[in-house]
C-alpha cells in the first residue's frame, strides 16, 4: 500500500482522539447535601401536594390547584428526575450495579410525578409519590448507614 493510502485509513481514527474531552461534572458536595439540599426538599414537595387530613372538624383534600402550584411540583418532579443522574456520576455512585438501578428507579418514579402534573393528574400525583419513597427507602434500606442506627 502507498503511504498516502495509508494516512488516508488511520487519520479517522486519529480524529477520533483529538476531539474535546467531555469535562469532568463537579461533584464537590457530598452525598449527605446531595441528599439534604436536593433529594430530599424535593421528595417533600411531591409528598405534601396530595393528601387528606380527617380530624373532628372534616376532612380536607389537599392538591394543586392553581398553575403556579402545580409548576412547583413539576420543578420538584424534573429536579428528583434529575437527581437520580447526579447520583449514578463517579465519585458518587457506591457500586456499579444495585446502586445505579436504585438511581434510575428514583428518576423514572420522578418521571411518572412529572407526567401527573403535566396532566394536573392529582390520583396519578399522589401514586407517583408512593412510587418515589418506595425507590428511596429500597435504596435507603441498603446504603443509608445513617436510617439503620438504633434511636436513643
Amino acid at each position: 500500500m502507498k503511504p498516502k493510502v495509508l494516512v488516508l485509513l488511520f487519520c479517522p481514527f486519529i480524529l477520533f482522539g483529538c476531539g474535546p474531552k467531555t469535562p469532568q461534572p463537579n461533584t464537590s458536595l457530598s452525598l449527605k447535601q446531595v441528599m439534604e439540599w436536593v433529594i430530599d426538599p424535593n421528595a417533600d414537595v411531591v409528598w405534601e401536594s396530595v393528601k387528606t387530613i380527617s380530624n373532628a372538624k372534616g376532612t380536607t383534600e389537599i392538591y394543586p390547584r392553581t398553575d403556579a402550584q402545580w409548576e412547583a411540583v413539576r420543578n420538584s418532579a424534573a429536579t428528583l428526575m434529575e437527581a437520580g443522574n447526579i447520583l449514578m456520576l463517579e465519585g458518587r455512585a457506591k457500586d456499579d450495579k444495585q446502586w445505579i438501578e436504585y438511581s434510575k428507579r428514583l428518576s423514572r418514579t420522578a418521571e411518572l410525578a412529572l407526567k401527573a402534573t403535566q396532566d394536573k393528574n392529582k390520583e396519578a400525583l399522589f401514586d407517583a409519590g408512593g412510587n418515589i419513597y418506595n425507590a428511596c427507602k429500597g435504596c435507603h434500606d441498603k446504603y443509608a448507614d445513617f436510617d439503620k442506627q438504633p434511636v436513643k
